[in-house]
């Protein structure tokens, strides 16, 4: 019988779908993802940028009308199969709204 899966997560995770704009050191190239699921404390994308692990990035999620913008370390990346989308795992540091 296989042990039940500890959930480490200090804070319930909200199963999402919308877009967010990823920008790295550079601060010069902006990088189109998906969000797959947020907390408080973080986020999971997919992306065809490849961040470094611990890296220290700003993202700005796109939610129905609204923009927030973060910065985050990257915690965790995900590559499934060559030319597929990158999923980066992120534990937010800092947010703001933007008034659009």
């Amino acid at each position: 019988m296989l042990a039940p899966h500890a959930n480490k997560r200090r804070s319930p995770r909200a199963l999402v779908i919308f877009p967010v704009s990823i920008t790295g050191n550079s601060g010069t190239e902006a990088h189109a993802g998906i969000v797959r699921d947020i907390s408080k404390d973080g986020i999971f994308f997919y992306s065809n940028y490849k961040p470094r692990l611990q890296e220290i990035i700003a993202f700005v999620l796109h939610m129905s009308g609204s923009k927030i913008s973060c910065t985050g370390q990257v915690i965790r990346i995900e590559e499934k199969a060559p030319g597929a989308a990158v999923g980066v795992a992120v534990k937010i540091q800092s947010s703001t709204a933007i008034i659009v």
